[in-house]
This record gives C-alpha cells, structure tokens and sequence, in this order.
C-alpha cells in the first residue's frame, strides 16, 4: 500500500457543499453587478443615441438644403457668400425636453419620438406643452415615448397672422436668405439678387417628408405649422442672416435658387439681426371664426363690431380665436375651451363623470369641490370647528355655554330667541352624528354646482368644460353659492320650527334638516330639467334624462330610509321637521325661481320658464308663463306656484308664531333641561340674581332636582380577604358638596345631599355586580360630587372603600366610567399594594358605573311603566299556576282512573 495515499486528507461532503454555496453567491453578485453595469450603459447608449440619430435626420435635410442652394449659387453669374455664423456649438442640437406625461417648455421644434428618437410627431412650439400623445394628435401607444426640443426663434403674432393670411389666399410661403453684399436688404426689385431661396424639405405632422409643390393640399393649419418649421430650419443655416418670404403659387418654382419680387404676390421680410423678428408686409384683415366647435389659430379681428371676441384653447393647448354673439358665448366654450390647470394633480378616479356621484368628488379633487362649491364645503368646515367647541365646552366643565346657547329649545323661544332656528345645525354631541349629516352634505354638492375636475383620461367632470370631450359628463344645473346658501338658510329654519309643533319642550340640534333641505332643492331642479325637456337645448349632444331619472331615485332612497329609521325609533318630530325641510327646500326653488347653471350647459339663465301650453280655457298661442315638473303633463303658471309657495311659507311662520305665544303660554319661559350633562335654557333676559348665576350667565337649571342613574358594572383587579368570600356587601351612593377623595375618611361623617344604595351581594359576586341605583340629585354647575362607598355587612356594617366624581363629569359621560376605589381603614381584602402605590392605575382597585340622568317626572313615568309591567307579568304568573294545578288535578284523576281498571 502506497503511503502517500494513505496520508491523504479527502474533503468532507459538507465542505464541498459549503464552498460551492459561496462560490455560488459570490457569482450571482458579480453577474448582478455587470448586469446593472450594462443597462446603465445601454440607457446612456440609447440617450445618445436617440438625440443624435434626430439630429442627424434633420441636419441632413438642412444640409441637403443648404448644398442645393449652394450648388445653384455657383450657376450664376456672380456668387454670393452667406453669412453662416453659427451662435454656439450646441444650438442646432435636439436636447430633451420632456417624458411622455411631462410638460415640455420649447420655443422652437419639438418632436415626439419614441426613446430610441424614432419621430411620432412635430409641430412648432411657442411655449408649454403637454407631452402626451393626445395632446400632440398623435396615436396612441403603450412605448414609452419622450419630446426632444430643437431651440428656434419666437415667432410673433404679426409673423402667424401674415403667414395665415398667404395660406388663406391659397399662396405657399418661400423663404428666402439675404447673402453678404448689401445690409439693408428688402422686397424692392433691386434686391433680387441679394436673397436665395432656402430649399429645405418640409415635413409633415407625422414627420412624413412632402415636396414644397405639394405643401398646399395639406390643412391650413398644418400649412402654417409647416411654414414656421421651415423660417427655424433656414434661420439655423444662417443665423446672421436675413430672412424674407415670397407668397409664390404652388405651380411656380418655389424651389429655385432665385426669384423675382414681381414673380410674387406678397413679399415681407420676416428677420433681420439689427430688429429681429418683423412683418414688413401689409396684412389682409383675418376674420375669426364664428361657428361653434372651430376657432382661429392666428390672431384675428372680429367680422361684425357687435360681436364678442373670444380666447380660446385648442386640444392641443394652442392659442386661438373665435367671435361670438352676445349671449352665445357658452356654445365656444363648450366646444373649444381647454382649460390652465397647471399645478393640478390629474385625478386617479375613472374616466367617466356621471359613474362619479356628488359624494365621490372631495375625494377626487379637494380644491375643486372647495372652490366650485364654498357654501357646502364652508358648511362642513364649520360643522368640524363646532364639534371642537362642543369639546372644549366638556373639558372645560360648561364654561362656554355652546349648549345652552346653539340648540332648539321651545320655552327659549318664548323669550326671542329666533337665533336657534339657523343655529341648531350647528350643533353635534359626536362625531358619528357629524359624520352621517356630512355624508349627506356630499351627496347635495351638485346642487350649488359642478366643480371642473379633471378625471384620469384628460376629459372633464363637469360638462361644457375642457377641450377633451367626454360624453359621460356631469351636467351642471346648479343653483349658484348665493341661492345654495339661500335654501340652506331657509330649509333649516322651516325644519327647526316645525319641530316645535310635535314637541315644544325638546331639544332639537344637528343638521340633518340641512340635508333634506338641499336634497328637496335637487329633486325641484331635476324635475324642471326633465319637465322643459332640456336636453334639445343643451350644449352637449346627449341626453340626461335617464341620469336625471337615477338621481332622483338615489333621493328618493335616502328619504325612504330616513322614514324608516323615524318610524322604527318613533322620532315623530324628527321625521316631521325632515318632511318640512325637505318641502321647504322644494319651495324655495318654485318661489325664487333661481338660475340654472352656470352657462356652460344651458344659454339661458332661467330654460325651465317656458310658454304655457294650456290654460283655463283651452290652448291658447299668448298664454304666460309657466313651468313644467318631470314632464309637459304638470304644468303650472309661475304665478300659481309662487303663490303656493309663499303660502307654506307664511303658514310656517304663523303657526310657528302661534304655537309658541298661545299654545304653550304656560310652559315657563325659565324651563332647562340637560343635554349630554350641559344646560339647555334661555339665555336672554335672564335675572343675574338667580342661584349660580354667579359672574356669568344666570342658569335655569341651578337647584332643580335630578335622578341619577347609576348603572354599576362590577369590580376590577379587587379580591375580598380569605374566608370572607361569602360576606355580603352594601354599595350606598351619597351626593356631596365637598370633594371625598381629599380626605383620608372619605366624609363619611358628613351629611349627605341625597342618598341611595343597592340590594346586598356576596363578596364573590362583585366582579359580575349588575346593579341599577337611582340617586336624586340637585343640579349644580360647580362643587357637587357623587360619592360609592363599599360596606361589609359581616359581622356588622363597616365601610371598606370608597370612590367618587364630579356631578358635572358624571353628567357628561358618555359611557363606563372607571373610577379607583380608595381603602379605608381596617379594610381587608387586595388593599395594601394598592395603598401604597405600587400598583399603577390600571391594575388598581377599581368600580366601574354607567351613569344616565332623568328627570323626575320621567322617573315616575319608568317607575309606573315598571309597576304595570310587573303586575301584567303576575297576572300572567297566577294564570299559569292555575293552568298548571288544573293539569295536575286532570292528571290525578287520569292515574286514579287508570288503577281502577287494572283492578
């Protein structure tokens, strides 16, 4: 056997493994290291690549052109030398301006291309533009595409205007460059020889090439485009250089090297370098257009002194003109505008406007709705701040009387306070009750109007608006912020006073009236929309009929499930004071009449107006005015419903009146009830010599006697002492005008203001505890507390802990109260620990209590619905006893029965 074999050392499989795992790793990161290397470098490439390869294309058509011209200057008598300073090295290059979705700033060329400089698209460029395939008219694609700018000069509007104006008479335009021999070239013949035609081929928008003699069977616009393409082209070969143009027949030689002024119907110089950019030439006068849906993109002059001159924007972001009659100025708007919306978000939402209810739009664009609707929105923002104060009013123990003041309470009424009618919206105890009242605010924004948002594929939410067209729009019939406001004003206030018909005593607060207000408004204009049959005089070519039907069955819903829940929570006066607000609402429009819209739907201010169709004694041709709801068969004359309207107006206000100063005379105008532990009561007139009254406002509530009702839950983190666990226990609820947890003794000694306590329950059984205390109590704003103290009745009564709370913190709580239950001496149980200290306040002691408040007079009333309870379900009880011993008895005989006939 060979020793060096046997001396060997052979790798274990694991570190085989273990090495191969490494070496492994160690490849990947370098082939992930290489591979972002390479695609770095293969963008740079394609960067580069793209820029010069543009270039390239159009440096070769310039040089193709300017060798011609070359060419042809060498076959005259005398040549000529251009003056060919170049303004810096990188002035002709194609830079990047912008990615697909960006907004590109170029004055001069720009193209759409794909990133590999594949051109899609070009056109002249005098500022900002979109660089979206739509807004450049180019076909859409999924490849990622960019614009590239090639700088140029800004041509002015006296440049375009001459230009159009040689496209209009059918002439093309020949550029021409002014060669070296003299400085003060121009369009006298004696200038002829001094200026060579700049032979560039021009290229279309789709960056298709087209020969100068067949420039003309392009569009005008695109002619235009193509012309000032071509003065940027022939100013780059020479920028010294003056430039002029020709207005030549496309017949002619538009290519030559030379021609003749007199060959020429229009000659003017366009660029000199002393003064710029000019426009020698007199221009034609170029009347804009007038037709709706088209405008001019060339400044222009209106045909007739009566018409209105109109700037609009093309869809792809351009300047033009249009002239209108006064009065139709909406019908351009709607078809030509394109609204600035720089520094906008484009909205995620999908693109179609009538799938996006009211309620959606806060979320679509927050400053559109602010700004298109501010009496809604103003309205909701003060709703928000108002909870606020309703907070503060609860920290600060009633300090601020937003309670006593804001709702509506019929015995303030007596006193003049009218104010609560318009305030009471103002006033929410949560948010949960903010929140429903809000949504139903959002679902009414369409009511004040339609805010222009713009949805995710460019077109408009609002119809008429925008210069994409979208044909799932939302109409914008709305009533305007001043009447918006007007209804809310109104509604709120009708529903307020009829509230106090059904229950005068009551306290009637949040803005749910304000909802079924602006909710009536909607259904009175829909309605007189779908009456007058509007859609055929409507700017947007579509009907909204069957939308208008939508929306009000979305009304209609909300309505119907307000009814349910009035009737399912027997809330009579509520669903009454909803009932009325949502007819005041309805009246308001049919009494005012308001207009519709805001003109970019509807020409007129008030379409829904039209001429009576019947009257009382059959059809007639000069019948007046009338309007018309959901359809020609409800037909009313102006006159009639205005005088309905004003009818339930007026017997609101009356009956309110009477109500008030007849019907309850005898309610005392001093009457105060507590609304989530704070005082509702007049305010007005009131005698600072009143109990509490103190420094501030005089209370109505001050010494009147209350039920507290104290709901016990149980114990927490407390154990009764070893052996006393089937001990019974006492809890005595006391009320107290000094603070007990200031004193080691917890008062005990001290006489109570009222008293109650419960049934006794065994130690064991304080963790379940379930107890109702009722503790009549005197009202007091400041210095009552509400004292448990815990008593162990074995062998003899003796307190064991106590816990306490303000009156006007127990008033207030909306639920469990968890209050810390300090030990007395000698007691026994879970005490020390918690005695001294060592355990934090969640893990003390603790007696938890619900606390609710009635006044006595409902006590009696529970105490009566109870006792009659009680006695019903004794009655029941001895009737089933007697049932019961009756079948014992049937019983007895059947089995006394049964043993006889055995026997």
């Amino acid at each position: 056997m060979n020793s060096g074999c046997s001396s060997q050392v052979m790798p274990t499989p694991n570190l085989h493994l273990r090495s191969s795992k490494a070496a492994l790793a160690t490849s990947q990161r370098r082939s992930s290291v290489l591979r972002r290397l390479l695609y770095g470098s293969v963008v740079a490439v394609v960067l580069t690549a793209g820029s010069l390869h543009v270039g390239r294309r159009f440096e070769a058509s310039a040089n193709a052109g300017a060798d011609s011209t070359e060419a042809a200057a060498q076959d005259t008598a005398t040549t000529h030398q251009l003056r060919t300073q170049v303004a810096g090295p990188m002035r002709d290059w194609w830079k990047p301006c912008a990615l697909v979705g960006g907004t590109c700033r170029c004055v001069g060329t720009l193209v759409f291309s794909t990133i590999l400089g594949d051109a899609v698209r070009e056109i002249n460029s005098d500022g900002e533009v979109s660089c979206t395939a739509e807004a450049l008219g180019a076909p859409s694609s999924r490849n990622l595409k960019m614009c590239w700018c090639q700088e140029g000069l800004e041509w002015d509007n006296d440049v375009r205007k001459g230009l159009a104006s040689l496209v209009r008479q059918g002439l093309t335009p020949r550029v021409e460059i002014a060669s070296d021999e003299s400085s003060e070239p121009g369009c006298d013949a004696t200038s002829d020889g001094l200026w060579y035609g700049c032979v560039v081929m021009s290229r279309r928008w789709d960056t298709t090439v087209i020969p100068q003699v067949m420039a003309r069977t392009a569009p005008a616009e695109e002619q235009l485009d193509m012309a000032l393409r071509k003065l940027d082209a022939c100013h780059r070969l020479s920028p010294g250089a003056s430039l002029r143009v020709l207005g030549v027949r496309s017949g002619q030689a538009t290519d030559a090297p030379a021609l003749p002024v007199y060959n020429s119907r229009v000659c003017s110089v366009v660029y000199t370098p002393t003064e710029g950019v000019t426009w020698t030439a007199q221009t034609p006068v170029l009347h804009c257009a007038t037709e709706p849906g088209t405008c001019t993109t060339t400044p222009c002059e209106c045909r007739k002194s009566s018409d209105k001159k109109l700037e609009l924007r093309t869809p792809q972001g351009r300047r033009c003109w249009a002239c209108s009659e006064s009065g139709k100025e909406y019908t351009f708007r709607v078809n030509a505008l394109a609204e600035h919306m720089e520094g906008q978000s484009v909205s995620w939402w999908p693109p179609y406007g009538i799938n996006s209810p009211p309620i959606l739009w806060i979320f679509m664009d927050f400053w559109a709705v602010v700004e298109g609707c501010p009496v809604i929105a103003g309205y909701m923002f003060l709703f928000f701040c108002c909870l606020l104060i309703r907070k503060a009013e609860e920290i600060t123990g009633g300090m601020i009387p937003w309670t006593r003041c804001v709702p509506i309470f019929g015995p303030a009424l007596k006193r003049g306070e009218v104010w609560r009618f318009f305030t009471f919206t103002f006033f929410h105890l949560q948010f949960l009750d903010l929140f429903q009242n809000l949504l139903t605010l959002l679902d009414t924004l369409d009511v004040e109007g339609t805010p222009p948002i713009i949805l995710g594929d460019g077109s408009n939410l609002k119809c008429g608006v925008g210069a994409k067209q979208n044909f799932m729009c939302y109409p914008s019939i709305g009533l305007g912020s001043t009447h918006t406001l007007g209804v809310s004003l109104v509604s709120a206030a009708v529903g307020g006073m009829c509230s106090t018909w059904v229950k005068f005593s009551d306290v009637v607060a949040g803005a749910s009236a304000l909802g079924f207000g602006l909710s009536g408004a909607i259904v009175a204009l829909y309605a007189l929309y779908a009456g007058a049959d509007l859609d055929s005089t409507s700017s947007v070519q579509r009907s909204f009929k069957d939308w208008v039907w939508l929306r009000l069955i979305f009304v209609a819903f909300h309505i119907a499930m307000e009814f349910v829940r009035g009737m399912s929570q027997r809330d009579i006066a509520g669903l009454w004071a909803h009932t009325t607000a949502f007819i005041s609402g309805f009246a308001y429009v049919m009494y005012f009449l308001p207009p519709m819209g805001d003109g970019t739907l509807l020409s007129a201010e008030r379409p829904y107006v039209v001429a009576c169709a019947y009257d009382s004694s059959g059809f007639s041709s000069s019948a007046p005015e009338c309007v018309r709801l959901f359809s020609s068969m409800y037909e009313y004359q102006v006159s009639y419903v205005q005088r309905q309207a004003f009818l339930f107006f007026s017997t609101v206000i009356g009956w309110t009146v009477f109500n008030v100063a007849v019907l309850h005379r005898k309610v005392p105008a001093t009457g105060a009830v507590l609304l989530a532990g704070s005082e509702v009561s007049a305010v007005c007139c009131n005698r600072q010599g009143r109990p509490g009254g103190g420094d501030g406002l005089a209370s109505n509530m001050e010494s009147k006697e209350v039920i507290l009702w104290c709901e016990v839950l149980g114990t927490l983190a407390w154990r009764p002492a070893p052996g006393t666990e089937d001990a019974e226990r006492k809890l005595v609820a006391r009320c107290l005008n000094q603070d007990p947890s200031q004193s080691a003794g917890g008062l005990l000694d001290l006489p109570a203001e009222g008293e109650a306590q419960s049934n006794n329950v065994q130690g064991k059984d304080l963790l379940a505890w379930r107890e109702n205390i009722f503790l009549p109590v005197l009202f007091k704003q400041r210095g009552s507390f509400i004292q448990f103290v815990l008593y162990d009745l074995d062998p003899v009564k003796k307190p064991i802990a106590f816990a306490s709370i303000t009156l006007s913190q127990a008033l207030r709580s909306k639920g469990e109260q968890r209050m810390k239950l300090q030990p007395l001496e000698g007691a026994k149980g879970s005490w020390p620990k918690a005695a001294s200290g060592c355990l934090p306040w969640r893990l003390s002691p603790q007696i938890v209590v619900k606390f609710r408040y009635i006044e006595p007079q409902k006590a009696l009333e529970i105490k009566d619905t109870a006792k009659y309870r009680l006695q019903f379900m004794e009655e029941e009880i001895k009737k089933a006893e007697e049932q019961l011993d009756g079948l014992r008895k049937q019983k007895t005989i059947l089995d006394d029965q049964g043993e006889a006939g055995q026997s």
